[in-house]
């Protein structure tokens, strides 16, 4: 078995495996700090396997650093992680669009509109452009007031309002 803290090509290989595991677990729990931290002792590591002076060292360390945080940004974030998230959050993805005809409770908060469903706040499209609105105080809906959940894309709501109940009308007549 290979020592893991003795600076070697085995050693390395175990701590890229153990730095791979812990950004993958970044996915799922979406905790940058323990992939930065292990981008940081894969590079601490690599630099170990160079019989240099100590300011080498530090300095192989930053560029190194540097180059997998680079690395890790532009490829793992853009493109390896989506593909992981489309392939495990079909469910999660599924259970939103149950919303649809559902009902909801407009909140304006900060001047942003908002319907609170399944006991969460979500952004809601007043325009229905496909972005959240930035007029939310146009008076359509009152804050509290129910509604019902017309389109549901990409985690913004359209709603609209729900009919004036008659049976409240018919009483005040009579």
């Amino acid at each position: 078995m290979t020592d893991i803290l003795d600076p070697s090509l085995g050693g390395f290989l175990w701590v890229i495996a153990i730095g791979l595991t812990i950004v993958i677990l970044d996915v799922f729990f979406e905790t940058e700090i323990l992939s930065i931290a292990a981008l940081l002792g894969v590079s601490v590591y690599f630099s170990l396997l160079f019989d240099v002076d100590i300011k080498w060292r530090i300095l192989i360390t930053i560029i190194c650093w540097l180059g997998v945080t680079a690395m890790f940004y532009t490829v793992w974030k853009r493109f390896i992680t989506p593909l992981i998230r489309m392939g495990f959050s079909k469910g999660m993805d599924e259970s939103i669009h149950s919303a649809v005809g559902a009902t909801g409770e407009f909140r304006l908060i900060s001047g942003k509109a908002f319907v609170y469903w399944n006991a969460d706040l979500w952004p809601v499209d007043l325009d229905e452009d496909g972005n959240e609105s930035a007029d939310a105080d146009d008076g359509r809906f009152k804050d509290h007031e129910k509604v019902t959940i017309k389109t549901v894309a990409h985690g913004i709501f359209t709603i609209k309002a729900r009919p004036a109940a008659t049976t409240e009308t018919d009483s005040q007549q009579t």
